[in-house]
């Protein structure tokens, strides 16, 4: 930064910047390696350091010649240390300082050094326009990093509170444990008495059997156990235990039963993945009773309880849990930056303006590269905030068709300029089915891919870049592979995190040039982008080596398959019916519309693209079923057609068709009350939606 370097400053003789200099680079020194140091001694000694240096620069060569970033950085550097006091000292003695420069200047000070007509009065321009962009920088950045101080605070507070949750459950668990073993006991002491026990085994409302373990197979099981599997007793009376399993569980059962023969024991309560007559499988717990003879294991007789559907709400509690808890972390990140963004990028507007115009009128060499600095660091200012809205802004895809390899050719296109100097290799697979998704998140994601590969290879002597695209078991695929810095090991599982970057201050490697920044939410986007796609990404890499990475997208394809028109014709119940379809966009309108009348379905439909068709198609006609999509053009939406249809019919079914977040969570209370309701999250395969619809219909019948 201008003189603030040895070999300039002993060249020209200035020797009290190569005495200040020394005591900074010494001051610096001593900081680093007296860590017991407190943090604000240590924070203020840095900043003063570099106060001093600056007036020391300022001081021997003038207010002109000299480099007055380190004022600038000297206020930057305080505020983010020291907060705001940090902030409001810095820019109190900067203001002393440009004022007491001025005076001297006056006074004839640094007579001879400048040769300005009237240096009084430039510097007053200068030191105006360079304290009016230094105090908003500061006061912004100070008020930045307090609101992210104060969001790291409500994301400490909440995880104590999922710890707590956590501890509750703990407890819960161990409670039921504690019952589980209380109804041992009292199966124990049920079988004491023959005809007790057979009155339970012939009446229990559990599935119950028998087994000889000696010819290994059933001896006796209960009417629930036939119903609920599916088998006679006959059937059962002919089979081996390990038959009722499921593959993983079937080899468990013989390794347990292997070391039962052998005289070992474990808890009487083991969870089985049971498999019925018609290939359903089951969840279910089994409570034992080993039968030994001279100390050899003779038989057993079971208590089953079908345990699937409190399974099936375990699990959903727990991604209930989990997304609840991600939701809360993007409300925080999506309030701080709804109110900051208008703020933020109107003081970034003022600063980029006036420092282009500045640039525009200035001939100083080193002022202008001060003022070219602010200039790109408010473009970097302004693409943090783009990254970082993007990130919290919680919105359903748009879908349409579009081929991969074109989006990718247009997106090489837009960083034409960034890839000259790379090698870039581009693999195409050709006819590759087309992509159902939102082209400008699928486009975002892209080009932060690339951005990363572009930077990753900014040190490397010989960069370049691989882009192959590929159809694989109904996904499209594309992959973006660099040889360039390669990520740490330890920071794999970082790297999806918001904030999170290892460009810039973070680069404690060395791998990317310095010029080179990072917001930290561009992968947080990816990641973001492809889960709402219902896709996933993933990645290879080895530092100082290079870096793969892989997307996968599902295809949804325009038609039925053979195959799928098979398994329609011989599952589906349902044809010939009248459907309302509720749909806005038109390249999923279409293929519902395609596959629903269309063989082997065959149904009658209507198309509303807004909410006001869809209430006068209702109210007009007779439907059998509606295709219901959530967000629609216009002030109505989804759940308000929802409520005005179920007021005049409460039995018709109704599939909701969308992946807004909003919309999932309150669907699942709303599920409970209607039976007849049930929802699918875009994108859909065909096959899916219509055994949704299918089943639905048979609900309804049914009811």
């Amino acid at each position: 930064m201008g003189m603030a370097n040895f070999p300039d400053v002993i060249k020209h003789g200035y020797w009290p910047i190569f005495i200040t200099l020394s005591i900074s680079y010494l001051g610096c020194l001593v900081i680093f390696f007296f860590p017991a140091m407190s943090y604000i001694k240590r924070a203020t000694a840095t900043c003063f350091l570099v106060f001093a240096v600056g007036i020391s620069i300022i001081y021997t060569v003038g207010p002109f010649l000299a480099s007055r970033e380190w004022l600038f950085s000297f206020s930057i550097i305080a505020s983010v240390l020291l907060g705001w006091p940090g902030a409001v000292v810095s820019i109190t003695m900067n203001t002393i300082t440009f004022a007491g420069i001025g005076i001297l200047i006056k006074i004839g000070f640094w007579e001879g050094l400048f040769t300005p007509n009237n240096p009084l009065f430039m510097w007053f321009q200068i030191s105006t326009d360079l304290f009016y962009i230094n105090v908003c920088t500061t006061l912004f950045i100070t008020f930045l990093f307090q609101k992210i101080e104060k969001s790291d605070r409500n994301n400490r507070a909440n995880s104590k509170l999922l710890l707590k949750e956590q501890v509750k459950l703990i407890k819960a668990k161990n409670k039921l444990e504690e019952e589980s073993r209380e109804r041992k006991k009292i199966t124990i002491a049920l079988a004491e008495s023959e005809k007790k026990y057979k009155h339970l085994f012939n009446h229990a409302p559990a599935g119950m059997y028998e087994v000889d373990f000696s010819k290994n197979q059933f001896i006796n099981v209960n009417k629930i156990m036939c119903r609920y599997s599916g088998y006679s007793k006959e059937e059962f009376l002919s089979m081996a235990p390990q038959d009722l399993f499921t593959e993983n569980y079937k080899n468990l059962y013989i390794e347990r039963l292997k070391k039962l023969s052998a005289g070992e024991t474990f808890s009487g309560n083991a969870e089985y993945n049971l498999l019925k007559k018609d290939g359903e499988k089951g969840c279910v717990i089994l409570n034992n009773d080993f039968i030994y003879k001279n100390k050899k294991l003779k038989g057993a007789s079971v208590v089953i309880h079908d345990i699937s559907k409190l399974k099936q709400a375990e699990k959903e509690k727990i991604i209930a849990q989990q997304i609840a808890s991600e939701q809360k972390k993007l409300a925080l990140v999506g309030q701080i930056a709804g109110k900051m963004a208008h703020d933020f990028n109107n003081i970034l507007g003022i600063i980029m303006g006036n420092a282009e115009l500045s640039l525009m009128g200035c001939k100083e060499v080193e002022t202008k590269k001060t003022l070219k600095l602010i200039f790109e660091q408010t473009i970097r200012g302004k693409n943090l905030t783009k990254n970082l809205i993007a990130f919290a802004k919680s919105q359903e895809p748009k879908q349409e068709f579009f081929s991969i390899n074109k989006k990718i050719d247009l997106v090489l296109s837009l960083l034409k300029k960034d890839l000259e100097g790379i090698e870039l290799i581009k693999k195409d697979t050709p006819n590759l089915p087309h992509l159902l998704a939102d082209p400008g998140m699928i486009e975002h994601a892209l080009v932060n891919l690339l951005q990363n590969s572009i930077h990753a290879t900014s040190t490397t002597e010989n960069p370049k870049i691989v882009i192959r695209t590929y159809s694989q078991n109904d996904t499209i695929c594309f992959e973006i592979e660099d040889n360039g810095c390669g990520i740490p090991k330890n920071n794999f599982e970082n790297i999806f995190e918001p904030s999170f970057t290892l460009k810039g201050t973070k680069d404690v490697t060395g791998s990317y040039e310095s010029t080179i920044k990072g917001t930290g939410y561009g992968m947080a986007n990816v990641k973001k982008y492809i889960e709402l796609h219902k896709g996933w990404i993933s990645f290879e890499s080895t530092f100082g080596s290079g870096t793969n990475f892989t997307i996968s997208l599902p295809v949804i394809k325009k038609q039925l398959t053979i195959q799928e028109k098979t398994e329609i014709t011989e599952e589906a119940k349902h044809f010939g019916k009248f459907i309302l379809l509720v749909e806005d966009e038109t390249a999923i309108s279409d293929v519902q519309y395609r596959v629903l009348t269309q063989a082997p379905c065959n149904h009658k439909v209507d198309i509303a693209k807004t909410g006001q068709v869809a209430l006068d198609l209702f109210d007009k006609n007779r439907y059998d079923f509606i295709s219901l999509d959530y967000v629609l053009p216009g002030k109505i939406n989804g759940m308000n057609i929802y409520n005005h249809i179920r007021k005049k019919d409460k039995t018709i079914p109704i599939l909701f068709i969308s992946g807004n977040i909003n919309f999932l969570e309150s669907i699942k209370e709303l599920k409970q009350k209607d039976t007849n309701l049930d929802h699918l999250s875009k994108p859909c395969q065909n096959l899916n939606y219509l055994k949704s619809i299918d089943k639905l219909l048979e609900r309804a019948l049914k009811s």
